[in-house]
């Protein structure tokens, strides 16, 4: 049995869109290919972390999948209405939410491409409409 794998993914722990992202990777042929690491906020770990040691956890769970599993490909997701970020009440509208998804999807990317030039880094949003509909979008 191999141990590689193409891809890494990063998306938040929330669990209204779990089922939806096990959707998209069987849809992007990631399943069997992926190392999955859920965490609240997702990338907002990298780009304006609580802890200092939340950029050092992001980048280390990077590290050993590119080390171990030898990744060549990561993807970052967020989502819209999310908790770390202050749900949708911390917006004035949704323009301005998926713009600050993705100012902060393009800074975690370009922190992980200073790190990594080698990889491919896709930004990803998962679009929460008010019915509860998720849909992906390339940010």
């Amino acid at each position: 049995m191999k141990h590689t794998c193409s891809t890494i993914i990063f998306h938040c722990i929330d669990f209204r869109f779990a089922a939806d992202i096990k959707a998209y990777m069987e849809k992007e042929g990631l399943m069997g290919d992926v190392d999955v690491v859920s965490i609240a906020g997702a990338v907002k770990n990298l780009v304006n972390p609580a802890q200092p040691t939340d950029v050092e956890f992001v980048l280390r769970q990077l590290d050993i999948s590119k080390r171990l599993h030898d990744v060549c490909r990561v993807v970052l997701m967020n989502h819209t209405d999310c908790g770390a970020y202050g749900g949708r009440k911390a917006f004035a509208s949704m323009e301005e939410e998926r713009a600050k998804h993705a100012e902060d999807l393009e800074a975690a990317r370009n922190m992980i491409l200073e790190k990594y030039p080698d990889l491919e880094v896709l930004k990803t949003i998962a679009h929460i409409d008010d019915a509860g509909t998720i849909s992906f979008q390339t940010a």
